[in-house]
């Protein structure tokens, strides 16, 4: 599909569906421009393969691809599935990732040809038959699924945007002696309780704590990882790694692949020699990205999650890796150590047929109508219910 886009070299679009096989087709020119844009870990075909396998193992994948000749500018997989949406069944095409995949957007170039893309993209997905919404999850504010939402909306397709995560980050600074300083966004207070929780943790275990770097899945090291996060909270809730086999396939699959690309990492902090808090990440040479974080719960008051990101973060300024992602929902802890965040989103566009075109509508006009009514409703019958005991 030819673009009528002015770019150096005539862009043109593919869209191949099938399984895993269309990835490994693709991979070798796919892995020369995530190493052309250094692009974080989640973008990478491997990444892509392994979250197929974990959480869409029967999902038929749209790969949608842009290329400049030979060059591969921008790719966008995506997976089609039946969904409800707003209590009407659709078709669906959405990104391939979840909460487990931190991030997600399109990969193009910074090239013109990577510029140019995002309208090539916009243009194939239209003539592309058999969906009726369109959803990219997780995905920046400034990035190029925004862009395409853009597109979309120019083009008289109605979209919706949510907010799903304004994550917290921290951006290294630079001192007055020229180093790379992760502490600025902290107070003295927090600081002074960094020093604290050292002394606590030693008085308490009766030995100094250890960290470890590993970059490579040590089998005893990455099970005991495991094995701690699933003791606390995230074990009771049934969102920890080790309650869903799958879940822990993907986990064990990025951590192998990881050390073979260079990016994977696992931070332990250990009192008398077991695991008091760990940290599974992956890394590039601009961000730092803490996955999963656990903790022993009943050494809380030593704050080893705290002395971990610590070490992790003064590691980053000592390798220059000028951010450290949080990621996530805004959390107390994470607050600690920055106010800065990076807004993340879910994006949707919906097809001009009248099913979706409905379905937009209920979703973002009736159902916010509705839910408001029933707060009156409910605020109404509390002052009734206050007035009525209070006469009686």
């Amino acid at each position: 599909m030819p673009s009528n886009l002015a770019v150096e070299v005539e862009l043109t679009t593919g869209i191949e569906s099938g399984r895993a096989d269309v990835i490994h087709a693709l991979a070798q020119r796919w892995r020369r421009l995530c190493d052309e844009t250094g692009c974080a870990p989640f973008h990478r075909p491997e990444w892509i393969v392994a979250y197929l396998a974990a959480f869409e193992p029967n999902s038929e994948i749209v790969l949608l691809t842009a290329s400049a000749g030979e060059r591969l500018v921008a790719v966008l997989p995506l997976i089609r599935k039946r969904c409800w949406y707003a209590g009407l069944p659709l078709t669906k095409l959405t990104g391939a990732a979840n909460v487990h995949s931190v991030r997600f957007d399109i990969l193009r170039s910074s090239c013109p040809a990577g510029e140019a893309a995002i309208q090539a993209l916009w243009k194939a997905l239209k003539r592309l038959p058999g969906w009726q919404i369109l959803e990219l999850p997780y995905f920046p504010q400034e990035g190029a699924c925004a862009e395409l939402l853009a597109q979309a909306a120019g083009d008289g397709y109605l979209t919706s945007t949510l907010l799903l995560h304004d994550s917290p980050i921290v951006r290294m600074q630079t001192d007055a002696g020229g180093q790379l300083t992760w502490l600025a966004g902290t107070s003295r207070h927090f600081r002074h309780e960094l020093r604290r929780y050292a002394r606590v943790l030693e008085a308490g275990a009766g030995a100094k704590h250890k960290i470890t770097r590993w970059n490579y899945p040590e089998p005893k090291v990455l099970d005991e990882f495991f094995q701690l996060e699933a003791a606390g909270w995230k074990g009771q809730q049934g969102s920890a790694i080790n309650c869903a086999p799958r879940r822990r396939a993907f986990y064990e699959t990025i951590a192998r692949q990881g050390s073979e690309g260079g990016y994977f990492r696992l931070h332990s902090l250990e009192v008398n020699g077991a695991m008091a808090a760990g940290a599974f990440s992956v890394v590039t040479q601009n961000c730092f990205f803490p996955m999963k974080i656990a903790f022993n719960e009943a050494l809380r008051r030593g704050g080893p999650g705290h002395l971990l990101f610590n070490s992790m973060l003064e590691e980053c300024a000592g390798d220059g890796i000028p951010e450290f992602f949080f990621g996530g929902a805004k959390d107390h802890y994470k607050e600690l150590w920055t106010q800065e965040t990076l807004p993340h989103f879910r994006g949707f566009v919906f097809d001009p047929g009248l099913r979706a075109h409905l379905a937009c509508r209920v979703r973002t006009k009736v159902l916010p109508m509705l839910s408001k009514l029933r707060g009156k409703f409910e605020e109404r019958w509390q002052r009734h219910k206050r007035k009525t005991e209070k006469s009686g």
